[in-house]
């Protein structure tokens, strides 16, 4: 909380340039400070005593320097809960041109579609909840989705009288932090190591390289005749290496990852639902240990008690092998699935303040669980978050 405070004074004279930069020139910011408590099982860290390392700061650049050209860019500040260095890097990076509705290009880091929300995830007042629902958009894997380097086309193109399509078709790389979760976890788990925060693994931070070969994808919009209702398919594919100094120690090969949206909203209700399932390939060692479809899905409903006030219901399930639910593919987790019922409750203070309350209740220990947890795992779990955001 002091961290935030102190980031919030500093960027009182960067606040004030927001509304003084042109119509062509935007200048925008957030900054948010969290509290994460979990127990039973520590989740994204050391969470079983809370923690106050929550926080993230962005600050965004739009220039729009003619009706067709766009440039623009974002720096983000995050500090996760796991034990990772808190930096400043580029969230995202485009320039833009825009030929006409059907058609536009963009180029530099680009933002990846993948269902309804990933590449809104870092905009904390577009959204209800604290936390994405973790089936579909995995924390810990937030890097891997997030953007690539690489090249979009995408447009708007009607069909009927009254209702279009979005689309957009994406290839790229991926760009790895190696003090990433994703590549902390997957270092330790195809590094044999020892893992969790503080575990073995960190006595190879310095030899720990994770590389993409490639990312593409497309994704689909329909914005149906129906007001207010919207439906969407999502492809991506992928594949990366993780290296401990010279050895190869993990393949990862994402098939395909197919992702099917629906959302909609009628007066204070709004509900979103999404499909996925996720054919991957996983060699360790030279040895393929997983080979085979994950599945999740997820269900959402809002209520607008107020304008300013919202309650939400999410149910949201996740299981590595879609063919097996209960398949135990490690010794280090008995249950590799993951059954989430959380409430939340979302109050805007003001345009610029918002403030959320989340309970998780938990039922498994999918997703990188063992790796913030190395002394076992149980079965049964909860969390609650709290967190506030100031947009500029």
């Amino acid at each position: 909380m002091v961290l935030a405070s102190l980031l919030l004074f500093l960027l009182q004279p960067v606040i004030g340039l927001a509304f003084n930069l042109g119509e062509k020139v935007q200048l925008h910011g957030f900054l948010s400070q969290g509290y994460l408590h979990s127990w039973d099982n520590n989740f994204l860290g050391d969470t079983k005593d809370g923690s106050f390392r929550f926080s993230e700061v962005g600050l965004n650049l739009n220039a729009q320097l003619s009706d067709r050209f766009r440039l623009g860019g974002q720096l983000l500040y995050c500090q996760p809960p796991y034990a990772s260095k808190g930096k400043v890097k580029e969230d995202w990076l485009v320039a833009e041109y825009h030929l006409s509705d059907p058609l536009a290009i963009r180029a530099g880091k680009v933002k990846m579609p993948m269902g309804l929300y990933n590449m809104e995830r870092d905009s904390d007042f577009l959204r209800q909840l604290i936390f994405l629902p973790q089936s579909i958009y995995d924390e810990t894997r937030r890097d891997s989705w997030l953007a690539h380097w690489g090249g979009e086309l995408y447009g708007n193109l009607a069909v009927g009288q009254s209702s279009d399509i979005d689309y957009q078709l994406f290839a790229g790389r991926i760009r790895y932090s190696n003090d990433s979760l994703a590549t902390l976890a997957e270092a330790a788990s195809g590094g044999r190591t020892g893992s969790g925060p503080g575990g073995g693994n960190r006595a190879n931070s310095a030899n720990r390289d994770r590389t993409n070969d490639y990312v593409f994808g497309t994704a689909f919009f329909i914005n149906s005749t129906i007001d207010g209702l919207r439906a969407g398919l999502t492809f991506l594919s992928m594949e990366d290496e993780t290296w401990l100094g010279d050895t190869l120690v993990l393949q990862n090969q994402i098939k395909s990852k197919v992702v099917l949206s629906l959302e909609y909203a009628w007066q204070q209700f709004s509900i979103s639902a999404e499909y996925c399932e996720s054919d991957r390939r996983l060699v360790q060692h030279g040895v393929t240990v997983l080979d085979g479809p994950s599945q999740a899905w997820y269900l959402l409903a809002s209520y607008a008690l107020r304008e300013d006030l919202v309650f939400s219901l999410l149910y949201d399930e996740y299981y590595r092998l879609k063919n097996d639910h209960h398949a135990i593919t490690s010794t280090s987790n008995q249950y590799p699935w993951r059954k989430d019922l959380a409430l939340a409750l979302r109050y805007d203070l003001s345009q610029e303040l918002t403030l959320k309350a989340e309970w998780h209740t938990i039922d498994g220990t999918a997703l990188y669980m063992g790796y913030f947890n190395p002394d076992g795992l149980e079965r049964y779990w909860q969390y609650g978050a709290l967190k506030a955001t100031f947009n500029f």
